[in-house]
């Protein structure tokens, strides 16, 4: 029975909530929305208003609306509207609630400034109905005005005002200059008398055209067109002039032509006169003013756009590297993802982290300044005849060169030049240091190559004593010249000693002086990977004169090497070393 009224209790609670929900809240929403339009002076939707007009005393303003949602202005001249200017206008209308109802069936509309109101706003909907909203004077209490609809006796206040609905005809109309993408332009030319801009885009990459031939920077190229797509007529100033020659337009001297990727064509002239600069597109009468940032842009020059990065590129798309000086000539190929090999001048394996090095570097290089567009004359720069040159090649077969010459007056500065362009630039000293990385600081400089779990035996062996280490499983203990546990972590700490172990310049052929103290060596320590099975000896003898370096040797290599003392001034050379504390 107990389960019975329960369920009776659930039916009952659902019955309601769906009663609330499908009647009352609907209900509730619908009084809601009555009361909302209630309160408002001339509720209206946007959409259902086919033409609104603002009738002042001097002028009416009226803007039509076409079957694609466009407004346009039909008085007093006809031009295209500004969509977003003419629905926050009707916004506003349809925003105005009122505060009171002041008088029903005034006998005196003067007193209210509403007999011959300065502001009239008539709207005419789709469906054939026309209402007109007057605007009189303000209240002498508070931030309010008197105001009545055209239909309607009554004399309403609402808390407006009349500079919110006194707009111009500048104001409905569209201030765009020119409507592009900035994604579909191809070319920009600038001609003028002086400097005049030949900018064209080939693929992805723009370039500098005409008698300077070099990269631009697509992000500069980029703002320059945003800055004329986004930019807006500041004043229309003659919409049929009877003459161009008072607006400085008469004589051209500046035009602007934007190409797209559909050989469509934006042009605009430019004239200037003691009162300023005036702009006029082509094949259209009127006359106008542009923004300031529009007339910034317009004074831009080559200069201005060319590319301020070294060599634009992605690491991942690197092939080859080839470094050019007077010492040598250093090449450098990928062979797989993170493999680089250097082929000259001596074939072995590069050191990856001085290649990736190297590649960021050079990603982040930047040129300091254009010394000149042209290289008519590259003597004087020291590049008919370069002294260095640096180059990448990409995945795709292309070379990205760089030429250096000479160093400006102050040795501060090189000049420099990239590979099939004209225009001659300036590199820092620390900035071409960095990128002409000699063969040793490219080639791998790690004396062995082995993976540590591989070795199980240790010897050092010194003039008066040998020390034995092995391993069994992952402990290692000393067996000569004593058996006995040594520090955990002794044997591990010489292996990665041993694998991070580089040297600082190697002789490969003759023989080492007398003075290296290799014949015979101060000590020997050996690599076994099994108990008769040597992988690698290094041999050590004394520091150089300049007590920085030891001298070594490889057994099996010919050659010998200077290694940095820290490398080798951690190996225990003495019994106490191993012992436990």
């Amino acid at each position: 029975m107990k389960f019975k009224g329960t369920a009776a209790m659930m039916v009952a609670f659902f019955s309601l909530g769906i009663y609330y929900f499908l009647i009352d809240l609907p209900a509730e929403t619908k009084k809601a929305q009555e009361k909302e339009i209630a309160e408002k002076v001339l509720p209206l939707k946007i959409e259902n208003v086919s033409e609104f007009s603002l009738i002042k005393k001097n002028q009416t303003i009226t803007l039509q609306q076409n079957t694609n949602n466009i407004w346009n202005l039909s008085q007093p001249l006809t031009a295209v509207g500004d969509n977003p200017e003419a629905e926050s206008f009707l916004s506003e209308v349809d925003a105005l609630k009122k505060s009171r109802v002041v008088e029903s069936d005034p006998k005196n509309l003067s007193q209210y400034g509403l007999d011959s109101p300065s502001f009239k706003i008539n709207i005419k909907f789709k469906e054939g109905k026309e209402e007109t909203l007057l605007l009189g004077d303000n209240s002498p209490m508070g931030d309010n005005i008197y105001l009545k609809l055209k239909s309607s006796s009554t004399v309403l206040l609402a808390p407006t005002s009349k500079t919110t609905f006194d707009k111009s005809v500048y104001h409905f109309r569209d201030k765009t200059i020119f409507n592009f993408s900035s994604g579909s332009v191809t070319r920009i030319q600038i001609k003028r008398n002086e400097h005049p801009l030949d900018l064209v885009r080939e693929k992805e990459e723009w370039k500098i055209s005409g008698k300077a031939q070099a990269k631009a920077d697509k992000d500069v190229v980029l703002a320059f067109l945003r800055t004329i797509q986004f930019s807006r007529v500041q004043e229309f100033v003659n919409e049929k002039p009877g003459s161009l020659e008072p607006f400085g337009l008469g004589k051209l001297t500046t035009t602007l032509t934007l190409q797209d990727e559909n050989k469509k064509s934006y042009s605009i002239d430019f004239g200037t006169t003691d009162n300023g600069t005036y702009a006029k597109k082509k094949n259209a009468p009127g006359v106008f003013r542009v923004d300031t940032n529009f007339n910034n842009a317009l004074e831009k020059r080559n200069v201005d756009f060319l590319l301020k990065t070294l060599i634009e590129f992605e690491e991942k798309d690197a092939t080859e590297i080839k470094i050019q000086s007077q010492k040598e000539t250093v090449q450098a190929i990928r062979l797989e993802k993170d493999q680089w090999v250097i082929k000259s001048p001596k074939e072995t394996s590069a050191d990856m982290a001085t290649i990736r090095s190297l590649l960021f570097d050079l990603k982040e290089a930047k040129l300091t300044e254009f010394i000149k567009l042209s290289s008519d004359a590259p003597e004087a720069f020291g590049l008919d005849k370069p002294k260095r040159s640096f180059s990448l090649k990409m995945g795709d077969g292309k070379f990205l060169e760089i030429q250096f010459g000479n160093f400006n007056l102050n040795g501060d500065q090189v000049f420099a030049k990239r590979s099939g362009e004209s225009a001659v630039f300036s590199v820092s000293k620390e900035t071409t240091q960095k990128l002409f990385r000699s063969f040793h600081e490219l080639r791998n400089k790690k004396l062995f190559k082995f993976e540590a779990e591989d070795i199980n035996k240790i010897v050092i062996e010194t003039q008066p004593t040998l020390f034995e280490m092995q391993k069994s499983g992952s402990k290692w203990s000393l067996l000569k010249p004593e058996k006995m546990a040594i520090k955990e972590f002794l044997g591990n700490d010489l292996l990665w000693a041993m694998k991070g172990m580089e040297f600082e310049s190697f002789v490969e052929t003759g023989i080492a002086p007398e003075t290296a103290g290799l014949v015979p060596p101060s000590y020997k320590i050996s690599l076994w990977k099994a108990k008769s099975d040597k992988f690698a000896e290094l041999q050590v003898g004394n520091l150089d004169p300049n007590g920085q370096q030891y001298y070594a040797q490889v057994e099996g290599k010919k050659g010998y090497f200077q290694i940095k003392k820290k490398y080798l001034d951690s190996l225990p050379l003495e019994l106490d070393r191993f012992k436990l504390q």
